[in-house]
């Protein structure tokens, strides 16, 4: 029986033991007296019982006779139970201690009953159980001091040293001068979230072999936010399995990026490989399993170091055809930037009225269509046009040949990446406006040839780069750093692709990605993978 396999059994067979039921009715008697919005504020999320037991399976087989768990942000405690409800089935006595941290005086109670049912049942399966219920901060209370200098005298309530952390840390944003970024000003950079700073000091309170298991949104893989954080946390753990759900609102219905489960070691030594799971939505037990080299999951080959999950062999083989490309976009002369205009700071800058004397084109990403840019595009929110005058000159760019590419896309579209081709002689303006919520990509030295917008946009616009992106992307914001860290083809490759697309009497979203692949040099078999329903007549 494979690793998968085995998880698959434990998340079935799971459903018969009890202990985490208890905790589920626990759950719903909390969420039936609060409201959404009120959980919603807390970044309090919790955990649907199939991935509870998938979590408490990734921990090792054999659990030591003696074992330590942290619980940060416990809420009622399904997770504990959940581990609860692993340990009841080993036939030799355990005995487990659990510390959970809670600070939300309403789902308290919850938890104590929780933990008391959990103390008989062990009990009554042979096993013993103590736990700590802390009412504080985990961060500004727990683990400030893992983070502060060292001092002469040591704090008896210093945590540290547990064989295991499992968590579904609350998800919500920090501004960076908050207490809590403060208190790790080495670990983070940027606006950061403090679901960042949960994995950080769980990491820091684990002992040399300990195990993290984490549920948590995937956008600490990749971006500049985290880049110091991933740094940081992947110098002191090493991955060992990566859990994706390919829906975004199957598992959490209100958080806008995919969720990922990370199960990691403290270092000791680094992983060879990394497991990658996946399953549409909140059963994990149901989906693929495939092991990789750890080397082909965190890339440091741009300075970014980037958590890489191709979710199936193809989109392994796609991430290693487009990383043999000779070049990223700096090294091509291009440059990706985003518009300037933001919309609630330039509010007397808007005109109603397109062709307006004196106003030039506003596009935004209303505007921006697969390989066209449409204006003027009727919409109740958006202005058509922009003042041009010495006080707006700053916030307006040359018109010039440029690919604009969306920088979100909407949870139910099916490609992340849409791009238009934006001409020069087709805005008959000296200058055209464009919207923060769009990039933009130009050439540094020089005009953009037309085949090179097109082909360009062709790539963008690709099943082949969506599914590329994929890999390193998990948000529906499309960042320049991202764009710039892409491995592209040499730009005559590109202008080729332009010609031959631009050559077609009839704009044919098949033909597209047939010119695109068949330029590439992609062979058959994953053509016809990427051809098969994904084409641009089915976004």
């Amino acid at each position: 029986m494979g690793f998968g396999d085995e998880l698959k059994s434990a998340v079935e067979n799971g459903a018969s033991r009890g202990i985490l039921d208890f905790s589920i009715e626990l759950e719903r008697e909390y969420e039936a007296r609060t409201s959404v919005a009120a959980r919603k504020e807390k970044g309090q999320f919790f955990t649907p019982p199939p991935v509870c037991r998938f979590m408490a399976g990734l921990f090792n087989r054999d659990f030591p006779d003696a074992f330590r768990l942290l619980d940060p942000g416990a809420g009622v405690g399904s997770l504990s139970a959940a581990v609860c409800e692993r340990i009841s089935s080993l036939r030799s006595p355990r005995r487990l201690q659990i510390h959970l941290f809670e600070n939300d005086t309403t789902v308290l109670p919850y938890l104590e009953r929780n933990l008391e049912h959990c103390c008989e049942s062990l009990k009554q399966a042979g096993h013993n159980l103590t736990y700590r219920i802390h009412e504080k901060d985990f961060i500004l209370d727990a683990a400030e001091p893992l983070f502060s200098p060292p001092s002469l005298f040591a704090d008896p309530d210093r945590l540290n040293d547990f064989d295991g952390v499992i968590m579904n840390p609350p998800y919500f944003k920090l501004s960076k001068d908050s207490s809590y970024a403060r208190i790790m000003d080495d670990v983070v950079h940027g606006q950061p979230n403090i679901y960042a700073f949960f994995l950080a000091a769980g990491a820091e309170m684990l002992r040399p072999g300990g195990q993290l298991i984490a549920i948590t949104p995937r956008s600490f893989c990749n971006g500049l936010y985290f880049r110091d954080f991933r740094r940081w946390f992947l110098q002191r753990m090493a991955l060992n399995h990566i859990h994706l759900f390919e829906s975004r609102t199957g598992t959490f219905r209100d958080v806008l990026q995919e969720s990922l489960i990370t199960a990691s070691h403290r270092l000791g030594e680094p992983s060879a490989s990394v497991t990658i799971t996946t399953s549409f939505a909140a059963n994990p037990g149901k989906g693929s399993c495939r092991t990789l080299p750890t080397s082909l999951v965190v890339d440091d080959s741009c300075g970014q170091l980037t958590v890489r999950i191709p979710a199936s062999e193809e989109d392994s083989e796609i991430a290693r055809i487009v990383e043999c490309w000779p070049a990223r976009f700096s090294s091509l002369g291009l440059r990706v930037s985003t518009g300037p205009v933001v919309m609630f700071r330039a509010t007397e800058f808007l005109a109603n009225q397109p062709h307006d004397e004196g106003t030039v084109p506003l596009l935004s990403v209303f505007n921006v269509k697969p390989f066209e840019t449409v204006w003027p595009v009727p919409h109740k929110k958006q202005p058509p046009s922009f003042k041009v005058c010495a006080e707006s000159l700053r916030l307006l760019l040359p018109a010039r040949n440029y690919v604009l590419l969306r920088r979100f896309s909407a949870k139910e579209e099916r490609r992340r990446l849409t791009a238009s081709c934006l001409l020069s002689t087709s805005l008959n303006q000296p200058f055209v406006a464009l919207e923060n919520h769009l990039n933009y990509v130009y050439h540094a030295e020089r005009e953009l040839a037309v085949d090179e917008v097109y082909g360009l946009a062709a790539l963008f616009n690709s099943a082949l780069f969506d599914r590329y992106f994929r890999t390193f992307s998990g948000n529906t914001q499309v960042n320049a750093t991202e764009l710039r860290m892409m491995k592209f083809p040499d730009l005559s490759r590109i202008a080729s692709i332009g010609n031959r697309i631009r050559a077609l009497r009839v704009f044919d979203p098949d033909a597209v990605e047939v010119i695109v692949l068949a330029e590439l040099g992609i062979h058959e078999r994953l053509r016809d993978h990427l051809l098969e329903g994904t084409l641009f007549s089915q976004i």
